[in-house]
């Protein structure tokens, strides 16, 4: 934090404190001892076998286990350490909508922070990008202590804003990586599911591994009015007033729809998706996603 005291005054350095204590607690509260990192890519170590999909390495079948069972499955490998870990964060208006006092732009943000966190201390190399109608690279891989300050305070220094283009605007952030690892995104996804999961399947040609982490607000899940409502769109500015008793249980159901949708596209593809609900817990939603990977490796 030192090599930073002369860059960051004021505001930004509480800022940073607050934002780097806040991901150190909740990932040493996580990570106790030695073990596999929860954020595994490709490496020599075999971990186990999963279904073959369209666009996976055909280097990693297992022809042996084809001769016996007729199946395509593909070899997975544990990345213990010194992985190479992407995050790419969605800066589009539409991160701005707020549940309570939380927006999903500070929620993701944090759950940014905390991943960022256990890279650090399981000693991989990690970047940090966000993506909007173009990609903007706020740090570059990189590893230590002084690398995470780095990211982070590049994130507090962006705020979401504007409209999102996830075939140009996303491709542009995952087109730099080429490396094995794993690449993690944090959205909303308000796309196409089948489009966004096609996008996101580009870099497992790659050999990099994708998690798909998907940032709702409760009250964006249900329209929960009961008057006639305007309702502004965050990122083109739009203004639409409806009456929420003639919408809400279609609304539901199709908000709803597109989570299913989108979780099933990704699992089609071979990679994971997570919904993660935005709340005053920030660490929460995250922790379980990484608890669940950490037991899968057991």
């Amino acid at each position: 934090m030192a090599q930073h005291a002369t860059l960051i005054h004021g505001e930004m350095a509480d800022r940073l404190r607050e934002l780097e204590l806040f991901s150190r607690l909740r990932v040493e509260g996580l990570l106790n001892g030695p073990g596999k990192s929860p954020l595994v890519g490709f490496s020599s170590d075999f971990r186990q076998h999963r279904q073959y999909v369209a666009g996976d390495n055909l280097k990693y079948l297992d022809w042996r286990v084809y001769g016996r069972s007729e199946k395509l499955m593909t070899r997975q490998y544990d990345e213990t350490t010194h992985a190479r870990i992407s995050v790419v964060v969605d800066g589009s208006g539409s991160m701005l909508h707020t549940q309570g006092e939380v927006s999903k732009w500070d929620f993701a943000i944090r759950t940014a922070a905390v991943l960022l966190h256990v890279a650090m201390m399981n000693r991989d190399a990690f970047s940090v990008s966000l993506f909007d109608m173009e990609a903007h690279r706020l740090a570059r891989m990189g590893s230590g202590k002084t690398h995470l300050l780095r990211c982070l305070r590049s994130l507090l220094e962006r705020t979401a804003s504007g409209e999102t283009d996830f075939d140009r605007g996303l491709g542009m952030a995952l087109s730099p990586i080429r490396a094995r690892g794993l690449t993690i995104v944090l959205s909303d996804f308000m796309d196409d599911p089948a489009a966004v999961a096609k996008k996101l399947a580009h870099v497992r040609l790659r050999e990099t591994d994708v998690l798909a982490l998907q940032v709702a607000a409760p009250s964006e899940m249900d329209v929960d009015f009961s008057t006639i409502t305007r309702f502004h769109d965050l990122e083109n500015h739009s203004v639409l007033s409806v009456d929420p008793s003639l919408i809400r249980r279609q609304y539901r159901e199709a908000f709803a729809e597109h989570i299913r949708a989108l979780a099933a596209e990704c699992r089609r593809q071979g990679f994971e998706h997570h919904l993660l609900t935005v709340g005053d817990d920030f660490e929460l939603p995250v922790s379980a996603v990484l608890r669940k990977r950490m037991e899968a490796l057991r």
